[in-house]
């Protein structure tokens, strides 16, 4: 792409790429071998119209997302760690050797034991028995391990293990989610039942116990009554200060006036009540209850949720390629138009985006499904008969809802001709059907 609205596209096409997830995507490699390839990190404009030109690749990959795409080096080569050639080219961009691309304790043999376990963890994460238990144990070191990052290694160490916020972030769930499984292998450990967190590395296999012994230690949703104690946990798990923590819990009224007037404090106590209710039912309830009651949030509500459903229908398109038809098909979108889906994507992937333009795209891709179907004579043949069926199914089962007596108790002669019309229409196409089959049957 030679200019910067040209770049754009690309640029914003892997943005989204890469905040989708951190495991296991399968266009963000191809993406990130284009945007070297073609330079389109040094100079690009945002979703706003912000001009943005980068002189290093590592600020393009390190800057908030719309001026960057708000990664690290690490998650980068991480990603495209299994194609050499992007490797090379992200090597070029940076001026180092490929094996330079790796910091300590980050190798690709420590990635592989580590992101092996996070994704096996986040893809059955509430299985909730010893394997995913271990997984945890052998992989995650509660705090911050900046410290331990920074340490001389030796070649007899093993694979580092992570915080449990980075291993939630590869397993795609919570941090609470994480620690759950952790608290479980440590009350375990405390029992002799399972071996002890110091003794395990990341991929190191054992024996497990009885998977019916797992419930005794494995709680779903811990309630916490002491609240010292509860921060105290989370302190560990964030590497937070405890005190700092303690002293804000303890002035509700000024954490309140805090929140009231600094919007970066508001965002934080979102995220962090977002966090908990994955895990809290009763302020998952309490937080519906005030969206249902408050009339602003409510319709707020219906309108973000309504956009989401509209990127994300515009998104499976562009990254997909597969679309359902309004009857229901699946089929599968040309090249060219995944292509114009993605530009349309690459404008409304933006929280801020214009409503208008989110309405627009999703519109345009309808459309496109719209030409695909009339441009295939079976599809659509497929697509009027799927409508039928539906509309037939539809009107019987409101036939069928009818109670014949009470339809008897009120029937009036409004009612009568509305049955006999019904009939009349009913009759009128069972028998044109048959003639068309009948038709058909004679040509043969």
């Amino acid at each position: 792409m030679s200019t910067s609205d040209g770049n754009a596209v690309l640029v914003n096409a892997l943005s989204s790429s890469v905040r989708s997830t951190l495991n296991g995507m399968e266009t963000a490699p191809a993406l990130i071998r284009r945007v070297l390839e073609e330079g389109s990190w040094r100079s690009f404009t945002t979703p706003r119209g912000e001009h943005v030109e980068h002189e290093s690749f590592e600020s393009f990959v390190t800057e908030a997302p719309t001026r960057g795409i708000g990664k690290t080096i690490d998650e980068i080569v991480r990603i495209i760690s299994g194609e050499a050639d992007v490797l090379r080219l992200l090597a070029e961009a940076l001026d180092v050797r490929v094996e330079d691309l790796y910091s300590p304790g980050n190798s690709p043999d420590a990635l592989d034991a580590v992101a092996h376990d996070a994704e096996k963890f986040g893809a059955h994460v509430r299985a909730g028995n010893w394997i995913f238990g271990l997984m945890v144990a052998r992989s995650v070191k509660p705090g911050n391990v900046r410290a331990s990052a920074n340490e001389p290694r030796t070649e007899t160490d093993g694979p580092r293990k992570v915080t449990a916020a980075k291993f939630a972030m590869m397993a795609g769930t919570g941090v609470p989610r994480v620690m759950r499984f952790y608290k479980a292998w440590e009350r375990a450990a405390q029992a002799g039942v399972v071996p002890g967190f110091d003794s395990l590395t990341p991929g190191m296999p054992i024996d497990l116990p009885d998977p019916e012994l797992w419930a005794e230690y494995f709680i779903t949703y811990e309630r916490n009554g002491d609240r010292r104690e509860g921060i105290a946990q989370q302190a560990e798990i964030t590497g937070s200060s405890y005190a700092e923590a303690l002293k804000v819990a303890e002035r509700p009224g000024a954490l309140r006036t805090a929140i009231l007037g600094d919007a970066k404090t508001a965002e934080a106590a979102r995220v962090a009540l977002v966090d908990r209710m994955q895990d809290d039912p009763e302020l998952q309830l309490t937080m519906a209850k005030t969206l249902a009651q408050e009339p602003d949030l409510k319709k707020a509500l219906a309108s973000e949720t309504r956009r989401a459903e509209r990127v994300g229908y515009v998104r499976h398109a562009a990254e997909q390629g597969k679309v359902r038809t309004q009857a229901g098909q699946l089929i599968e979108l040309s090249e060219l138009s995944r292509e114009k889906a993605s530009e349309h994507l690459a404008v409304v992937i933006d929280p801020a985006s214009d409503p208008d333009a989110v309405e627009n795209a999703y519109e345009a891709v309808q459309a496109m499904i719209a030409e695909a179907v009339v441009a295939d004579p079976e599809i659509q043949t497929r697509e009027q008969r799927s409508k039928f069926h539906k509309a037939l199914s539809s009107t019987v089962k409101s036939i069928e809802s009818i109670d014949p007596d009470d339809l008897v108790a009120v029937a009036d002669d409004d009612l009568r001709e509305s049955i006999s019309a019904a009939q009349k229409r009913i009759n009128e196409l069972a028998e044109l059907v048959a003639r068309s089959k009948s038709n058909r049957l004679r040509a043969v």
